[in-house]
């Protein structure tokens, strides 16, 4: 292992609580469970009609159910209001949201396991374009102990791919780029940014919302973050 490493740099929403599955696609796996059949490429508008509309609602007290409730609450107004969908009941919202939360906690077994490896000998950082209640969904997960510094984009003001909310998180660790390792879902959200500061990268590519043209930005690639202490381990 690298003596220069000094600390690992984490995203939240595709990364931990999915381990490397976008959103949009585990949502789209609840729609598929429960057999609501619509074009896939309408859902695709309705995840982006949510995620723009849900900011100013969602507060910094909403539980994680409640997050994933009030996304998909907008999912499918789009759907209803396009006339895509018919109208639906609560009971839909209910069982789309468990489905999600559901999926959350089994992969946060694996993500806690793995913070509690990397605590031992790195400071921990988490960055996230997440709603301004991160911190009260990764507290609620049980993962919020692990992080010396929890940065949400709703908060600071500033959003991913800019790059300063990097610059802000490793500052906040007292560290500089070349010390800090940056692991992420997203390629143009992540690895791209991280990378122009001089962070060490780490790709977790499983699914995600677009395939990049490029990929040379990312030092290296996992395909589950349970492979990321040996990956660290072997820098």
């Amino acid at each position: 292992m690298s003596e220069k490493i000094k600390a690992i740099v984490f995203d939240f929403g595709g990364t931990l609580d999915t381990d490397g599955i976008h959103w949009a696609e585990k949502f789209w796996e609840a729609y598929v469970y429960y057999k609501i059949s619509i074009p896939k490429d309408e859902f695709r508008n309705a995840f982006v009609y949510s995620e723009r509309t849900i900011p100013t609602i969602i507060g910094p007290e909403f539980s994680l159910i409640n997050t994933y409730k009030t996304q998909i609450k907008y999912q499918l107004e789009y759907l209803i209001n396009n006339k895509i969908l018919e109208e639906v009941n609560e009971d839909l919202i209910e069982k789309l949201s468990q489905f999600c939360f559901n999926s959350t906690v089994r992969n946060i077994i694996t993500t806690k396991t793995v913070l509690e490896e990397l605590k031992h000998n790195f400071k921990l950082g988490l960055v996230s374009n997440y709603y301004g209640n991160v911190k009260t969904v990764l507290t609620e997960l049980g993962v919020a102990k692990y992080f010396d510094v929890i940065v949400d984009s709703t908060i600071v003001g500033i959003r991913k791919p800019d790059k300063k909310i990097f610059e802000y998180t490793i500052n906040k660790l007292n560290e500089t780029p070349n010390n800090v390792v940056v692991v992420g879902d997203s390629y143009k959200n992540d690895i791209a940014p991280a990378k122009s500061l001089g962070c060490i990268t780490v790709w977790l590519k499983v699914k995600g919302w677009s395939k990049p043209q490029s990929t040379e930005n990312a030092d290296l690639i996992i395909k589950s973050i349970k492979n990321l202490p040996k990956v660290i381990n072997e820098i």
